[in-house]
């Protein structure tokens, strides 16, 4: 059976609330918008691999907050980028770890941008991000 956009509709608003002391729109759903993601990898490997990837013409600069988790090892950092279109510049900072857990880096392929990492061992480490991307 098919859903009625009256029944999506209504979802939405049973989970909205406004709280009138500090005057915003609250929900009990995650919100998603385009400049926004959550996700993770899950590695065994010291190969670098493309932990996300944005379109270059429609994004100028990101925002990332990196954990990551191997074994009882923690590591976290904020990583900014931006592009011209063909040079990455990446920074990081606000580096919080038990041990260097991976390793970053960025560049453009085709159409897009490109967050690399590279983990520092072959033990099973967990790196998980939210990201923020800024309109071009």
């Amino acid at each position: 059976m098919a859903i009625s956009n009256s029944f999506k509709l209504a979802e939405l608003v049973r989970h909205l609330t406004y709280n009138s002391t500090d005057d915003v729109i609250e929900t009990t759903k995650k919100m998603h918008d385009k400049n926004s993601k959550r996700s993770s990898a899950t590695k065994t490997s010291t190969s670098e691999f493309n932990l996300d990837t944005f379109a270059h013409a429609s994004f100028r600069a990101a925002r990332y907050i990196v954990a990551m988790s191997e074994g009882t090892n923690f590591h976290s950092t904020e990583i900014m980028l931006i592009h011209d279109g063909t040079t990455v510049s990446l920074t990081q900072y606000g580096v919080l770890l038990d041990t260097t857990l991976a390793t970053f880096d960025a560049d453009i392929s085709g159409d897009n941008v490109q967050l690399k990492c590279t983990p520092a061992s072959t033990n099973s480490t967990v790196i998980k991000f939210d990201r923020t991307l800024v309109d071009a």
